[in-house]
């Protein structure tokens, strides 16, 4: 079966449809949601292809549920991600050329990055990366799209205005700040312009000074509280250290430090190079003499490049010097061991570092994982815990974690140290290693005003987070997310309209472009220019400010537009669903809620936002580096859109990470064949008359439906995929294998079992409704919701209990070991049936007070016998609801008789087990039957 033909079929009869062109409705409940805006520096990959089905199969349900659906899509172009890739293409970097590469660029596309810039490559890979969302039947309103930048100058003026407007209510400030820099392009790097180290931030150490002759060593710390218990000093052998000028004070740092410096503090001037090891210098807290030692472990680029060692309290600094000590290179610098012994100075609990080393048998500096872990547990609870003991003279019996600020605040202001920023690992999208800048006059967004984190708080509360377990990922973000730089000086965007120098950083003009979607289709279809779109204009739309005359008469945008644009947008907002990966909770996400609360009133705040997490790629991280880069267009031309939905989508559910398997595509399309093949097999079936056997396969499916409709509503694809495609074909099959099959009964299954797997298969359920006869398309086909009045439990238990016959036949026939040719089949005795019904009924007592009950009626004559059963089937009885009455299970067995002779080869007959003596017929059950093969 050709799937691929199939889906390009029914993207043609979409498109000629307009079915996903979603206006307001009156009559109907909206539902609004969006694709998160890709980056357009490449092509879609397996990775974006998980989150973007899940948006599209909710939407898909939500519009089958009789929702008015909005799903919009746009790009995203902002900042460094596609100018530093044609940068780097310019250059010849080998790694880009290669991406492009793999994601289909010719010689050519290449060459004309080259020549036409970044804004061109945008342009491109924005069409690409369309044809892949179309090819993968998303159901996205594509006259809502948009690129950010000036690209569409449109959508600049909006982000203009959303500025403009932040400004007026003190959310965006001006100050001098530290922010992470790229010297390279002379700009702050935010999260979403970085290679590497994303949701990194500026970290603020103390830097204790040490004297040595005329300068300091600098030895940058978090935890200036230890100064009481140093050994010695670190520093890297192989890196190179520069006596500087620092202001008034001559310092000692690594090179790499001293250029970070530069953009910290005034007046920073080298002076020298300058030899450390083995060298003395001198604690001037304390006024002791400090030996200066080699370990690799000191990185230069990390802050100063010079670590004060506390070896009681830091692992690393531990086995740093334990090696040392065991090497027998103590003499080379003039020591002995007692004088580098390690200083308690912390009162804890808790292990200090020398016992958790031991604890975790770490001897070598080369057991990075285990020395993170176990600094990482000391640390944490010598802060919470942890008493500064007599060695620390004025801060002697503070806590750490009160002693920290007022140490640090007590030295600077002293002048024994001073504040040095850095940060962790980060690298610009120019390939640049990027450091901290304390940067005058730049504009941030005040995420530390209190107000605005109330009302973020307030918004968070009222929404729907699933899975509930991030929420506290969102509540700890609010908490702790501080002023951010809301523009940059390089890159594509739109520039701050009151300081056109700057640009609006990637982060920050991707808060609010949800609102935008509402009336993008309206600017296209009137032809509105961008100098018509006024502050007055989106002030009227978006905030109901003036009036509709004024500002019609200052932008010459005829009046009913603009009501028709505010109408869109106060009909499908607020946001009803937004779904992400998991990694955008620390920025993007929570700055969304931010943003919101800063424009609108609580009506318009979001109501929702799932997250899910990455994709692995046979159970292993996706990376270029290990070969197993997925590029979506590659895995939907070989097997389908469909079938690469099923296969991402259903792989995982929450926060779990989803793992992309080959060997699972065989079966789901195994079963969407079988799906196929019984369609076919219509024509050929029958009517039949009233069945118990049709009775369970109608009840069977409100269960299907029941439980997949609770599955797809709370994102659960995984689980909906299971009970609506596995679960529904194995009592499909069972049903088909059963007996011969009703017409009517197949074909009313068959119709709702595709309804439930059209959000996530979308094509292939179009082409099976259609096979099926039925008028209209899926995509919009009226959800199947469970009809209680057709459940039928008898039906069912009886079902459950030939199942188990059958089961237990093939069983004894394994243990007789020898050729069998008839089966006696036993129904349980009468009083065994009074006596389950009781215990069902009362099953929530105790088991000794049903016992007492039991044995006070009619079951007692039966001794020792109703004891045993009883307690054999206490645990059984809580399991179900209810038993097939023992007149059905004799009618029943003689209507199955011919199936399981079919089944297992034997003959068979049904006994009353209250007329045989024989064993088998006393194990029998009323929800067992007793099996005698002979």
């Amino acid at each position: 079966m050709d799937f691929l033909k199939i889906e390009k079929k029914w993207r043609r009869v979409w498109e000629k449809s307009k079915v996903f062109e979603t206006d307001p409705d009156r009559k109907k409940k909206k539902f609004f949601t969006s694709i998160i805006i890709p980056y357009v520096n490449g092509r879609m990959h397996i990775g974006h292809s998980y989150t973007y089905t899940r948006t599209d199969v909710y939407a898909r349900f939500k519009r089958m549920q009789g929702y008015n659906t909005l799903l919009a899509q746009g790009f995203h172009a902002t900042g460094e991600p596609i100018v530093g890739a044609v940068e780097r293409l310019k250059k010849g970097d080998k790694s880009q050329i290669e991406t492009f590469r793999m994601f289909g660029a010719t010689e050519k596309n290449m060459n004309d990055f080259k020549k036409r810039g970044p804004e061109f490559a945008a342009k491109f890979w924005t069409d690409k990366f369309t044809e892949d969302s179309k090819a993968m039947g998303y159901s996205v309103d594509w006259r809502r799209s948009f690129i950010t930048t000036s690209i569409s100058p449109h959508f600049s003026r909006f982000i203009e205005w959303q500025y403009n407007t932040l400004k007026k209510k003190g959310y965006v400030v001006q100050g001098t700040h530290p922010v992470i820099w790229c010297p390279h392009d002379q700009s702050p790097t935010g999260d979403h312009d970085r290679l590497e180290g994303e949701g990194e931030s500026p970290i603020e150490y103390t830097g204790m000074k040490f004297r040595i002759d005329d300068a300091f060593v600098i030895c940058a710390t978090l935890r200036p509280e230890t100064i009481y218990g140093v050994t010695n000093i670190w520093i890297n052998p192989d890196a190179t250290y520069l006596k500087i000028k620092a202001g008034s004070e001559k310092w000692i740092v690594s090179r790499e430090c001293f250029y970070k410096l530069k953009d910290q503090i005034k007046f920073v001037e080298k002076l020298e190079e300058i030899s450390l090891s083995g060298k003395k210098c001198t604690d001037i807290i304390s006024n002791r003499e400090i030996p200066i030692l080699p370990s690799h472990f000191a990185e230069p680029e990390s802050a100063t490049g010079i670590v004060m060692s506390v070896p009681a309290h830091a692992p690393y600094d531990w086995i740093a010097l334990k090696e040392i000590i065991d090497s027998n290179k103590l003499e080379q610098y003039g020591l002995v061991k007692s004088d580098v012994e390690p200083i308690v100075l912390i009162n804890s609990d808790s292990e200090n570092a020398v016992e958790a080393c031991a604890r975790m048998k770490i001897n070598s500096l080369s057991q990075g994982d285990l020395l993170d872990e176990a600094t990482k547990s000391v640390y944490k609870k010598e802060f919470h815990s942890g008493i500064l003991n007599e060695k620390c003279g004025p801060y002697s019996g503070m806590k750490v974690s009160d002693a920290k600020e007022k140490i640090t605040n007590d030295f600077v202001s002293r002048g024994v140290a001073a504040p040095i920023w850095d940060c962790n690992k980060v690298v610009c999208r120019c390939t640049t290693r990027c450091h901290v800048k304390i940067l005058e006059n730049q504009w941030f967004l005040k995420f530390s005003d209190g107000k605005w984190k109330d009302e973020a708080r307030k918004c968070l509360s009222g929404m729907r987070i699933m899975p509930e377990e991030a929420r506290a990922n969102f509540e700890n973000t609010i908490n702790w997310l501080n002023d951010k730089a809301c523009a940059r000086k390089s890159g594509l965007g739109t520039p701050l309209p009151w300081d056109r120098e700057w640009i609006v950083e990637t982060l920050s003009d991707s808060t609010i472009y949800m609102a935008y979607y509402t009336i993008a289709s309206q600017i296209k279809k009137n032809k509105i220019k961008p100098k018509s779109l006024t502050d007055e204009v989106f002030d009227y739309v978006f905030l109901r400010k003036g009036d509709a005359k004024t500002a019609s008469k200052n932008s010459k945008i005829p009046t009913k537009v603009l009501d028709s644009m505010r109408d869109e947008f106060e009909y499908f907002y607020p946001v009803d669903m937004r779904n992400s990966a998991k990694d955008l909770i620390q920025n993007h996400l929570t700055f969304y809620i931010f943003h919101h609360t800063a424009m609108w009133p609580n009506k318009f705040w979001p109501a929702g936002i799932s997250t899910n997490g990455y994709v692995n790629v046979e159970g292993q991280k996706m990376s270029k580096s290990k070969g197993n880069f997925i590029v979506l267009k590659d895995v939907v031309s070989q097997y389908g859109a469909d079938l690469t939905r099923i296969n991402i989508a259903c792989s995982s559910e929450g926060l779990e990470d989803a793992d992309w398997r080959y060997e699972n595509i065989k079966s789901y399309r195994s079963r969407i064949e079988f799906l196929f093949s019984s369609i076919k097999s219509l024509k050929k079936m029958k009517a039949t008359k009233a069945r118990s056997i049709d009775s369970y396969l109608l009840s069977r499916l409100q269960k299907h439906k029941k439980g997949a409709t609770e599955a797809y509503s709370a994102l659960n694809f995984r689980t909906a995929c299971q009970r609506a495609l596995f679960d529904s074909t194995n009592d499909l099959k069972w049903y088909l294998r059963r007996c011969e099959p009703d017409r009517k009964t197949v074909l009313q299954y068959l119709d709702e079992v595709v309804k439930l797997m059209s959000p996530i298969i979308p094509h292939l359920s179009e082409e099976m409704r259609h096979a099926m006869g039925k008028k209209g398309l899926a995509s919009t086909a009226k959800w199947p919701e469970a009809d209680r009045t057709m459940l039928d439990e008898d039906a069912e238990r009886w079902e459950s209990m030939l199942v188990q016959t059958l089961s237990d036949i093939e069983e004894i026939r394994k243990l007789a070991g020898k050729d069998v040719k008839k089966c006696r089949i036993f129904v349980a005795e009468n009083w065994k049936f009074q006596t389950m019904n009781k215990i069902i009924k009362e099953k929530e007592k105790p088991l000794d007070d049903i016992t007492r009950e039991i044995m006070q009626g009619n079951a007692r004559r039966y001794g020792r016998a109703t004891l045993s059963f009883i307690q054999s089937s206490y645990s059984k009885a809580r399991e179900i609801t209810g038993l097939s009455p023992r007149d059905d299970q004799f009618r029943l067995l003689e209507e199955a008789k011919k199936f399981i002779e079919k089944e297992t080869g034997l003959k068979v007959g049904t006994e009353d087990a209250e007329k045989s003596g024989h064993q088998k017929a006393r194990n029998s059950s009323p929800y067992r039957f007793g099996i005698l093969l002979e």
